[in-house]
């Protein structure tokens, strides 16, 4: 069954017991978590990992994948030397077991500055992508996890993997079954893609999805066009997450997850209640 679940990115940590509530009352599943919402990367214990665990379990909510996991780690990079690679495999191993202790399978690989292909050709880009991808598939799984690669348009400031297409290509070159496709409404979008046409085509190696607006706008008046990004997704038959990734609104952003919420429900998840 199709699960709903929001960012932890639409609220300030002060408002999470609020949030989680909020969650609970509305009927959204769990909850997508930006690590350092919770705490900078050095302060993020297995202790405090572990009350942030069992707040959601409190409130009936799991975790349902991480996002923003290169946040703040420049160091970290898929195309650059070696040692800014191996930094990123360092940094996924601490992943592995930040998702291992929340309860996470699937992390989001947007990071468009962690993976800047510059002066690199598309194809050498490619091919060097697909190669180390399978390194970081491999320590990914060793901790239950799999990366969702996520198309990022040149508006976010991406030069490799605009476009849903491209995506897709290095998934399936990739061939590591915990290097999966993600796709996110408004990244589709702003790449000049049709969303129901990108799931179509990403369907087989869908792992996970953001119903999102540009700038991770509010959903009060949204422009992308989810109710066909959501009957794409009833046609493949897609039974994983749909969470809701939008920044904090005005306050502390509760008024405007529970719009949200509502409209997820309406475009994304009702064939799957």
């Amino acid at each position: 069954m199709r699960r709903l679940g929001v960012s932890n990115l639409a609220w300030p940590a002060e408002a999470e017991a609020a949030a989680f509530a909020l969650l609970a009352e509305r009927g959204a599943d769990g909850v997508e978590v930006a690590p350092t919402r919770i705490a900078p990367w050095d302060e993020l214990t297995p202790a405090r990992l572990a009350t942030f665990r069992r707040g959601c379990e409190a409130a009936g909510l799991e975790t349902s994948s991480l996002q923003a996991v290169f946040f703040g780690r420049p160091e970290a990079a898929l195309l650059d030397d070696a040692p800014r690679f191996e930094a990123m495999c360092e940094h996924t191993r601490r992943l592995a077991g930040i998702a291992e202790a929340l309860g996470a399978r699937v992390a989001v690989f947007g990071a468009p500055k962690s993976r800047l292909r510059g002066a690199l050709a598309e194809p050498d880009a490619m091919a060097l992508a697909a190669d180390r991808l399978r390194v970081l598939g491999d320590i990914a799984a060793a901790g239950g996890l799999a990366f969702g690669m996520e198309p990022v348009p040149p508006v976010y400031g991406a030069d490799f993997l605009n476009h849903a297409a491209d995506m897709i290509e290095l998934v399936r070159r990739t061939g590591h079954p915990a290097i999966r496709a993600h796709l996110d409404t408004a990244c589709v979008t702003l790449g000049g893609d049709d969303p129901a046409a990108s799931i179509h085509a990403a369907a087989p190696l869908l792992a996970h999805y953001h119903m999102a607006e540009p700038e991770l706008g509010p959903f009060a008046a949204p422009i992308c066009d989810h109710a066909a990004a959501g009957r794409a997704l009833d046609e493949v038959g897609y039974d994983g997450w749909v969470v809701i990734e939008m920044r904090q609104g005005e306050g502390d952003g509760l008024a405007a997850v529970a719009t949200a919420i509502g409209f997820a429900r309406t475009h994304y998840v009702t064939a799957a209640m």
